[in-house]
């Protein structure tokens, strides 16, 4: 099954530097092949993120055909081609389909678990926030289907891995009020009255992950736990100020890209930063965990470009903003070859052994 994963690992790659391509000439590097930056965000939702979390999800049920789902999402990628657009969009979907029916499956297995009932909300947010796309042609249409479908993934995870924690039931309950309220918001609809719900209730979570999460535990740590741990904090930290701006941001063309990339980059990114290196081997079927402190400096690189980015979009200073877009592609890009580099080195030196 291993050898299946590998080509389809691979083209979640190129659709991450595919993506990250399309938002330098976005946000105004004058590159060949300008089309492409019209769809960033669907590239670097559909294309690379949830072909990973469909990689994810689907090498535990052992089926070799389920992978047919991330593949179907990583060939979102088709629509970065002239004449392709409208297939891209088919497979988006069509990936998103895939991906809600791996998580109903799970669903019924485990009817109870309530990380598994919130991984499925996050399904059911990224077909809507798909098919909110498909239907308007307009990406703030898909935008918060999208946050739904990372938080309520990123939060249904953590509670997954952290489910041996002390947490009361109380607090838990606590948790799934705060998360009513973000899909709440986005039904009001979000970009007017509905942003307010849905930045209380982030505020909210952020401060809940805060306190009841391993962070604390995992920061007095050595190593690949408390690198893990600090990137957590971030991403929460980042999650927080989403949830601010949500709340004070007037509706204006650079606090939309504030909101996108403080979301999408400072929490989404982020996340998978803290866990890149204990989901890639168990994708690739490695036992090591490529833990490198080099992994510090990316982290620290992607987070410095992203309150670059917030300054200069506040300033409104175009060449500001295109330095931080830039920045944080060289720390994305900064942090997969790290742990690339470590996978090959651990394997290598596991051999000579």
């Amino acid at each position: 099954m291993i050898k299946f994963r590998l080509p389809i690992l691979l083209l979640a790659m190129v659709s991450l530097i595919t993506g990250l391509l399309a938002g330098l000439i976005r946000i105004g590097w004058g590159w060949p092949l300008p089309s492409i930056g019209v769809h960033h965000g669907a590239i670097m939702v559909g294309g690379f993120l949830t072909t990973l979390i469909a990689l994810e999800k689907t090498i535990p049920l052992k089926r070799t055909g389920l992978l047919i789902i991330p593949l179907l999402s990583a060939l979102t990628l088709l629509m970065a081609v002239n004449g392709c657009y409208y297939v891209g969009l088919a497979f988006l979907l069509a990936g998103s389909i895939g991906l809600f029916c791996v998580q109903g499956f799970y669903f019924i297995r485990y009817p109870h678990e309530r990380s598994i009932i919130l991984m499925l909300i996050g399904a059911c947010c990224l077909v809507m926030g798909n098919t909110m796309l498909i239907r308007n042609q307009f990406y703030p249409a898909a935008f918060p289907w999208w946050m739904g479908f990372v938080l309520f993934t990123i939060v249904g995870e953590r509670m997954e891995l952290s489910k041996f924690l002390p947490v009361s039931n109380r607090a838990k309950a606590i948790l799934m009020t705060l998360l009513a309220f973000f899909p709440l918001g986005v039904l009001l609809p979000f970009h007017h009255t509905g942003k307010y719900f849905s930045g209380i209730a982030l505020i909210g979570i952020s401060v809940w992950m805060m306190r009841n999460d391993v962070i604390q535990i995992g920061l007095r740590k050595e190593g690949l736990v408390k690198y893990s741990s600090f990137a957590l904090l971030l991403a929460n930290s980042f999650l927080l100020l989403e949830g601010i701006f949500l709340v004070v941001l007037p509706n204006t063309l650079y606090a939309y890209d504030i909101l996108v990339h403080v979301f999408f980059v400072g929490y989404g990114i982020t996340m998978i930063f803290a866990h890149g290196p204990i989901i890639l081997p168990a994708v690739l079927g490695l036992k090591d965990k490529p833990y490198h402190p080099a992994l510090y400096v990316c982290v620290i690189l992607l987070h410095s470009s992203l309150l670059f980015r917030i300054v200069a979009d506040s300033l409104m200073l175009n060449q500001g903003r295109k330095y931080s877009g830039a920045i944080t592609g060289i720390a994305i890009l900064l942090y997969f070859i790290t742990l690339i580099v470590r996978v090959v080195y651990q394997r290598n030196y596991v051999s000579a052994r």
